[in-house]
């Protein structure tokens, strides 16, 4: 005979919304039963709860079944082509939810889902899912990248798994970051975002080394891309050098006009043009290097204009008013003004 499942028993909690996002969906049967076992388990915990959907518009279609089917289900689409790490951003901050998980569904269905938002409650923490036993040729195919990300100040593991939970103020930081895109997936180096672990033994089939190589090959230009800064830095270092240099060699065609009685023919011209050259070369890159790392910087802050459109819109908040009988501030009636008394 089964034991029941503990977490059956377990009170729903009313003082918390939870917020579900998945990015990357295929429209089969397979992933809209997840989506309602996924949904039923999180109704099971928890009274106040939303699943977010980000689809291609050539999808719309498909998932308005789903959404119909299942409460408190949002669709939001986008233009075909659209980057994966573009879609966790519109997801997270389409969410309103005070826990939210950015999720794989593969992954989601795979772990336990309750257990995982507990964790991250519990820890207060940017909580990833991870499991431990990977295959080595993971490891080998992850150290660029995961170079890359220290230098970029990213915990990039790309054979880690894609799904995290994370409480609502660290979510506003990762948002605020500069690349959230990165910061989605993989959080920063940032004493104000600590990062825990779920391990989980769980093993997902469609997890292979050479899952999804476009989107690796998108992220390492991604992660070049925010090494720009640095990189312009040392190309304006050392065209500083190459200045230097420029006018020290400068500097001694100048003693050796000066202290040499007979210079070969073609020997001042030849290593003149060379000394211009240098500083020339030298002054110009290193023009271009300062100038794009203060354009850089003047459009650190700007974000991409991808402008989803939501199919279905739901009052969660009025939901959440309604069930806990709160009279909201801009429902009640004004109050009636005073008579003014009459005169004499």
């Amino acid at each position: 005979m089964r034991e029941p499942d503990p977490g059956s028993f377990r009170k729903r909690r009313e003082d918390v919304v939870v917020s579900v996002c998945f990015s990357e969906l295929s429209a089969t049967p397979a992933t809209f039963a997840a989506l309602r076992d996924i949904a039923a388990t999180l109704d099971g915990a928890y009274r106040f709860r939303e699943i977010i959907l980000v689809v291609d518009d050539t999808q719309r279609a498909a998932f308005l079944d789903v959404v119909r089917e299942v409460p408190n289900t949002r669709l939001f689409v986008v233009r075909r082509g659209t980057e994966y790490y573009d879609r966790r951003v519109i997801a997270a901050e389409e969410a309103i939810g005070d826990l939210v998980v950015l999720g794989n569904l593969d992954e989601i269905a795979a772990l336990d889902v309750l257990a995982f938002l507990d964790f991250a409650e519990a820890e207060s923490a940017v909580t990833m899912a991870y499991r431990p036993a990977r295959p080595p040729i993971k490891r080998l195919l992850a150290w660029p990248f995961i170079a890359l990300g220290k230098l970029a100040g990213f915990n990039v593991d790309p054979a880690e798994w894609q799904s995290i939970a994370v409480p609502r103020t660290l979510l506003n930081l990762l948002l605020a970051h500069d690349e959230p895109r990165l910061a989605l997936r993989f959080p920063p180096r940032d004493p104000r975002l600590p990062r825990e672990w779920f391990r989980t033994p769980a093993n997902v089939a469609s997890r292979t080394a050479f899952m999804g190589v476009g989107r690796r090959l998108a992220l390492l230009q991604t992660l070049l891309v925010y090494l720009t800064p640095m990189i312009l830095s040392v190309v304006a270092i050392s065209s500083t050098i190459l200045t230097l240099v420029g006018l020290a060699y400068a500097a001694w065609i100048v003693g050796a006009v000066i202290l040499v009685d007979q210079l070969a023919p073609g020997w001042l011209t030849t290593n003149a043009m060379l000394a211009v050259s240098a500083v020339f070369m030298g002054f110009s890159t290193l023009g271009l290097s300062l100038g794009l790392q203060h354009l850089l910087k003047q459009q650190r802050r700007l974000k991409c204009d991808l402008v989803p459109e939501e199919v279905n819109r739901i009052d969660l908040f009025q939901q959440v008013a309604f069930d806990l009988n709160v009279v909201l501030e801009s429902d009640t009636p004004a109050p009636a003004p005073l008579a003014t008394p009459p005169e004499g």
